[in-house]
């Protein structure tokens, strides 16, 4: 089945990053089913060596499910590891360039204030607020990630050097670069076979 932006699919499909280098489908499975139902689950990993690329999907039957896990797992602490769970984003040239780098922004920014600030732009499907590692304060830096790539270029346009209340010095607002050609790549090919890989496997 294609797997395009308008596919209810993107909603209920998300990327979990950062997995033990030994954690099974069956494990991944377990954390993100006591969210709600789980349609399918997998690790990412090399078809000869087995070996895990630290990374993995889980399609929720439910939209509102994949949202809920991305609220309470996102940051979980798994085997010395914490998560990274967000939508997983698919290939298509309406999705590229959809992620913000910001500076200089408010070191007291809340998430809040960041959807408040960059959300009249369009859907944000994914935000981070960098934090310093030691003070855990916000470093005044952060990611945007648009539903669109219409949506970040006039984010762009209009807050590249905007002064918002609590500033001393203007914003810079640039599409960040992605490093994620070989996560796209075995990402479309796990969503080929993604039927192959349903629930009852783990049950």
């Amino acid at each position: 089945m294609p797997f395009n932006q308008n596919n209810d699919t993107a909603l209920t499909n998300l990327i979990v990053n950062y997995l033990p280098q030994n954690l099974t489908d069956k494990e991944l499975f377990s954390i993100f089913v006591t969210i709600g139902p789980v349609e399918s689950c997998r690790v990412m990993r090399d078809n000869k060596t087995g070996y895990s690329y630290g990374f993995g999907f889980v399609n929720f039957a439910r939209q509102e499910d994949a949202t809920k896990a991305i609220n309470q797992l996102n940051g979980l602490e798994v085997q010395n590891k914490r998560l990274k769970v967000s939508y997983a984003r698919p290939s298509g040239e309406d999705i590229k360039d959809t992620n913000l780098y910001i500076t200089n922004l408010p070191r007291t920014i809340t998430e809040d204030q960041l959807e408040e600030l960059f959300g009249k732009f369009g859907r944000i499907v994914q935000k981070n607020i960098l934090k310093d590692k030691i003070t855990g304060l916000p470093r005044g830096v952060a990611f945007v990630r648009y539903d669109r790539k219409s949506e970040a270029a006039q984010a762009v346009t209009e807050m590249h050097g905007f002064v918002p209340e609590g500033c001393l010095e203007p914003l810079t607002v640039k599409i960040a670069e992605e490093h994620g050609k070989q996560k796209a790549a075995y990402y479309a090919g796990w969503h080929a076979g993604y039927t192959q890989s349903r629930a009852k496997n783990y049950a």
